[in-house]
């Protein structure tokens, strides 16, 4: 399903166009949330709140579709809509450099690392912890932006600095606001949101990879005999896990020469 939603042959072009310039999904999403902020003014506060996530809401009262909705309950406000803005540009950027397929993944883990992190909290007994608003989606895009264009320049006011240098301050003062006020379920989600962001970006660069488990053959449990040379399909393996530079000189000449037979049978 999700190849025939997002086919990999369209993967770097935009959703559709709009007076000759592109639009990409991005910009479908900042959309989006500026709307919301009309739609939780006109529906009022008390409606929206069945859209909001909080542990007892979503499973004891069965309200399965809050771990998505959550983010479409924006009062009005100014920095929401900074926000929107903010998406649209940085999430453009970091979809175009990843393509769509990437960046949904990356929305699906920042839309769902809070929802995950306040049941686990409310597992281990906290309580009262709810999950609201577009914010947290936004300040994990620009953290997206800010791992995978480090030395980006970005002007504040009078200054420009370096994208990760702001990236910092932010973090930085929101980090000691939690801790200042002893909020230490907000600085858990800033913690969450934060990492989660900047580790997909290092794993989508090739700068992270997930740890293996070695295979172990049916033989693995009997003592002894070790073949003298790993066979091609040992090589193969050893490719896909830990690149073509992985290999040894006699490796490499088993490689060749698997290569070599094969096409002299063509």
């Amino acid at each position: 399903m999700f190849n025939s939603w997002l086919p990999e042959s369209q993967d770097r072009l935009p959703l559709t166009w709009w007076k000759q310039h592109p639009v990409f999904l991005a910009a479908i999403v900042a959309l989006v949330g500026a709307a919301s902020m009309v739609i939780t003014a006109v529906l009022g506060y008390e409606l929206m709140g069945h859209f909001v996530f909080t542990y007892e809401s979503a499973f004891r009262q069965f309200h399965l579709w809050t771990p998505l909705t959550y983010i479409l309950v924006n009062p009005p406000s100014i920095w929401t809509l900074v926000g929107c803005l903010l998406l649209w540009n940085f999430g453009e950027a970091v979809e175009r450099h990843l393509g769509r397929r990437a960046f949904v993944r990356l929305l699906l883990l920042l839309l769902l690392v809070a929802p995950l992190l306040v049941t686990l909290v409310a597992l281990a007994g906290g309580r009262g912890f709810a999950c609201v608003g577009i914010m947290q989606l936004e300040f994990g895009i620009f953290i997206a932006f800010a791992t995978l264009y480090p030395h980006a320049k970005l002007s504040v006011i009078i200054l420009t600095i370096d994208a990760w240098v702001l990236a910092a301050v932010f973090v930085g003062i929101n980090a000691l606001s939690c801790i200042g006020a002893r909020d230490w379920s907000s600085l858990l989600l800033l913690v969450a949101n934060v990492g989660t962001a900047y580790a997909f970006i290092r794993f989508e660069t090739g700068a992270l990879t997930l740890p293996s488990l070695p295979k172990r053959s049916p033989m693995a449990k009997k003592p002894a005999k070790k073949s003298s040379s790993p066979t091609v399909d040992d090589i193969l393996d050893k490719i896909s896990h830990q690149g073509m530079q992985s290999l040894t000189p006699e490796e490499r000449r088993i490689l060749d020469q698997a290569s070599d037979q094969m096409k002299r049978k063509r």
